[in-house]
C-alpha cells in the first residue's frame, strides 16, 4: 500500500504523505468532529484549531492507534482532550447550551447527549466515539436521568 498525499483544507500541499487509511478516516470524520468542536467551543477558529490539533496528533501516532482494539475510541479521546485544551472562557464566544451540558454531565454522558441532540443516529454516534452501541445507549440513558434529576423543579 502506497501512502497518498493528503491536503489539509485551505492549506497548501506540504508534501507529507499520509497512509490512505488515515486519509479516509480523516475525510469521513472531519465534518462531524468540527461540528462537535464548534458546538462545544462556540467559535470557528477555536473549533478548527482543536480539530486540526487532534487530527495532527492522530496522524503522528496513526500506526499504533490503528492497531489498537478501538481506533475510533482513541481518536475521540484525542479530540475530546484537544477541545478541552481550548479554554472557552478565554474567547469572546458566548456561553453555549453545549458547554452548559458539559457542566451538568460527565464527559461521556454529555458526548452521547450532544450527539443525540444533533440527530446523529445511535449507531453512527457509537461508531464515531468508538463505543459499542449498548454502551452508547447506556450513556445516553444515564445522561437523560441525570438531567431530569438536576433540572427538575424543587418541591
Amino acid at each position: 500500500m502506497h501512502p497518498t498525499p493528503v491536503r489539509l483544507p485551505d492549506q497548501p500541499p506540504l508534501g507529507i504523505r499520509l497512509p490512505l487509511d488515515f486519509a479516509a478516516f480523516r475525510q469521513m470524520r472531519h465534518t462531524l468532529y468540527r461540528r462537535h468542536a464548534l458546538l462545544r467551543l462556540g467559535e470557528c477558529p477555536a473549533a478548527d484549531h482543536a480539530v486540526e490539533h487532534a487530527l495532527d496528533a492522530l496522524a503522528t501516532d496513526w500506526c499504533r492507534i490503528l492497531s489498537s482494539r478501538r481506533p475510533a475510541r482513541h481518536a475521540w479521546q484525542i479530540l475530546t482532550a484537544s477541545i478541552e485544551d481550548q479554554d472557552p472562557s478565554q474567547t469572546s464566544a458566548p456561553p453555549t447550551a453545549a458547554r452548559t451540558l458539559y457542566t451538568l454531565l460527565p464527559t461521556r454522558q454529555a458526548d452521547a447527549m450532544l450527539l443525540h441532540l444533533q440527530h446523529v443516529p445511535p449507531h453512527q454516534a457509537a461508531d464515531l466515539t468508538g463505543l459499542d452501541a449498548a454502551m452508547h445507549a447506556y450513556y445516553l440513558r444515564t445522561a437523560q436521568h441525570t438531567l431530569d434529576a438536576r433540572l427538575a423543579p424543587s418541591p
